[in-house]
């Protein structure tokens, strides 16, 4: 029986992509190796979004060219992949295929390819993203799982080369995605995060001119078995009214907003070819508080985009003030080649850009602080991951009384990006309790279950 061991790198939609790959080779026969030594085929499942994401994708595909044992394949899959194609392998000559983003589905004909001595690039885009999703090997943990609701995007961000390694904006049909989604829970999905380059445009392609998110939605709020449903990647200029409201009324909804904005001030987010400004930005902020009492909101920022002056940064600064938003990303501006951005005037210094990082970084702080603070003292539902071990160093551990402490998310915190919630007490791995938040530190919460009593202890 051959054997396939994956290196997924990236964002939650590569991950996605990684897992139907190792479904759809385990169905077809492989066998899943936990490390490649030994493996008669890796993949690896690339990042090309930002130069960084490039080295690392590069700098993994060498470290296991340079490992590579006799008879063993190497094949590169993802943005990488699409970005470069046939020149992956012609810089390595190690690489024995190469399979896009959009072609990905076909991992089955690609590896026969390789092991029929041919080196095949497959690089084609779907029509429209209706490749069988199922069978999924969930690799998040136990009752968490992403689904992809969209691929590609249509978007001019002058910044940006994801159209280029994704396609245009394709929806996937409501049929399929509820399919998948009732799959998922039967294996035990509680938590649902849904996931495309622009989640709020969903169905537009289709025809919904509005509401075709919330449409899909009230779908997905009739499966059985699934508790939580969790947005990521809405897009300001297409979030409807619809969508709040729907987020407002249904239960299963978490109140989490996750809206990339990249920038406040008019002048940058004109060159970046974004949409609106930063006012309008704050009334879309302000609707949801309204609306979505308790909402917990996140975004992210470029720092130094071309022709990004001092004036820019103060308002941003002042901005961040007033958004008071919970957490906040910022990523230095990184000129991506076949980019508009790229080969704009007025390019920023790296080490200015550092500066004005490490800036708005600290207005953030402030305002995290405040808006985590807000949250001390309140009961939330608290969804179990693991248990613990916490060092001696680790604050929490003196809050909690105890050097080990379990670990959960509640429907503020997204996995991998925003932290989580410590806390002691009864708990089972995947399911749900109610915690006490006792304090916080700098990005997690530290707590109790809400029928144990214990006396709150500051933290950070």
């Amino acid at each position: 029986m051959p054997s396939v061991s994956f290196v997924s790198l990236g964002c939650a939609k590569n991950l996605v992509d990684t897992e139907v790959m190792i479904a759809k080779l385990g169905a077809a026969g492989y066998e899943l190796a936990p490390d490649a030594e030994g493996a008669d085929t890796v993949v690896i499942n690339t990042c090309a979004f930002i130069d960084p994401a490039k080295a690392e994708s590069t700098e993994v595909i060498l470290e296991h060219a340079q490992r590579k044992g006799p008879g063993q394949q190497l094949v590169v899959a993802g943005c990488l992949a699409q970005r470069y194609g046939e020149q992956l392998q012609s810089l390595i000559p190690e690489v024995d295929g190469v399979v896009g983003t959009g072609a990905y589905g076909s991992i089955v004909e690609l590896l026969d390819d390789v092991h029929a001595g041919r080196k095949p690039v497959r690089l084609d885009f779907e029509a429209e993203p209706e490749h069988d999703f199922l069978p999924r090997l969930i690799t998040t943990p136990q009752a968490t799982a992403y689904l992809k609701v969209a691929e590609g995007c249509d978007h001019p961000c002058t910044f940006c080369i994801i159209p280029k390694l994704r396609g245009g904006f394709r929806s996937r049909s409501i049929e399929s995605i509820v399919k998948e989604a009732r799959a998922l829970a039967a294996g035990g999905t509680k938590e649902l995060i849904l996931i495309a380059q622009d989640t709020s445009m969903y169905g537009r392609d289709r025809g919904m001119r509005r509401g075709g998110l919330a449409a899909l939605l009230e779908e997905l709020h009739e499966v059985d078995g699934i508790e939580w449903i969790r947005l990521l990647y809405l897009y300001p200029a297409t979030v409807d009214r619809e969508l709040i409201d729907t987020m407002a009324r249904l239960p299963k909804m978490c109140k989490y907003m996750d809206m990339p904005l990249q920038h406040a001030h008019p002048d940058v987010l004109r060159a970046m070819l974004r949409p609106s400004n930063g006012e309008r930005y704050l009334e879309i902020i302000n609707d949801f508080r309204e609306r979505v009492p308790g909402v917990t909101m996140r975004s992210t920022f470029i720092v130094g985009f071309p022709g990004e002056t001092e004036e820019h940064v103060r308002y941003l600064e002042e901005w961040i003030g007033r958004a008071e938003l919970d957490r906040v990303g910022f990523f230095e501006y990184s000129a991506e080649e076949g980019t508009p951005g790229a080969e704009l005037a007025g390019k920023v210094p790296a080490r200015e850009r550092r500066k004005r990082l490490v800036r708005l970084r600290e207005a953030q702080r402030i305002a995290s602080e405040r808006a985590r603070s807000k949250r001390v003292g309140s009961t939330v539902r608290v969804l179990v991951e693991e248990r613990r071990r916490l060092r001696k160093s680790d604050p929490f551990r003196a809050a909690l009384g105890q050097a080990e402490a379990w670990f959960g998310r509640s429907e503020g915190e997204a996995p991998g990006v925003d932290g989580g919630i410590y806390f002691t007490g009864d708990a089972q791995i995947g399911d749900f309790v109610e915690i006490t938040l006792d304090g916080h530190g700098p990005f997690d919460f530290y707590g109790h279950v809400a029928a144990d009593v214990k006396e709150p202890v500051s933290v950070g």
